[in-house]
């Protein structure tokens, strides 16, 4: 979960992003981005909250991803590439978003060098936060990962399900309903 630092993002770059893209509106609860498609848009999140997710080998829902206003969403790989997508996008809440294709953000990275520059700055937060969750994921106990979580995102419990919550965490919901007692 990345909000777009304002600094990195100048009045060039965002008028640029938003003539470029379409305003779309998704409802609760909508898939908007599935697995085995390609995905064709990034999405820039102006109202609501998405999620992205795949299912594991036993068929859980596991949410790896979740995004809300001011941050941007896709299937990176799928996206990019252009190939089917490993993850499902979903709304979570009713959502409006900016949607760029992949055909008008590499037309607007060739006619705007602040907007190919902010592009290169966000790819590198992207990594870091991407980075910073599996190193997480594999050093810090399922507390400390929650308390990490209400610090950086702490509405996250008013706005996403628990089940989401805890795969987005990779603890179970029942490990996330004891940790969630015990802080309070």
């Amino acid at each position: 979960m990345i909000k777009i630092d304002p600094t990195l993002i100048d009045d060039d770059v965002f008028q640029t992003l938003f003539v470029t893209s379409t305003e779309l509106h998704f409802k609760r609860n909508e898939i908007i981005v599935e697995s085995g498609k390609v995905c064709n848009y990034l999405f820039l999140v102006q109202k609501g909250m998405l999620r992205s997710f795949y299912y594991d080998k036993k068929g859980n829902d596991i949410t790896n991803w979740f995004s809300s206003e001011d941050m941007l969403i896709t299937s990176a790989h799928s996206f990019f590439k252009r190939h089917p997508s490993f993850l499902n996008i979903e709304a979570i809440e009713d959502t409006t978003v900016r949607a760029i294709t992949h055909q008008q953000l590499e037309e607007a990275f060739q006619k705007s060098h602040s907007l190919e520059r902010f592009g290169r700055l966000f790819t590198i937060e992207v990594m870091l936060a991407v980075g910073k969750k599996a190193i997480y994921l594999q050093t810090k106990s399922a507390k400390e990962r929650y308390h990490e979580l209400l610090k950086t995102y702490p509405d996250i419990f008013n706005r996403a399900k628990l089940r989401h919550i805890a795969g987005y965490l990779g603890i179970a919901q029942q490990s996330l309903s004891r940790i969630r007692s015990g802080s309070k």
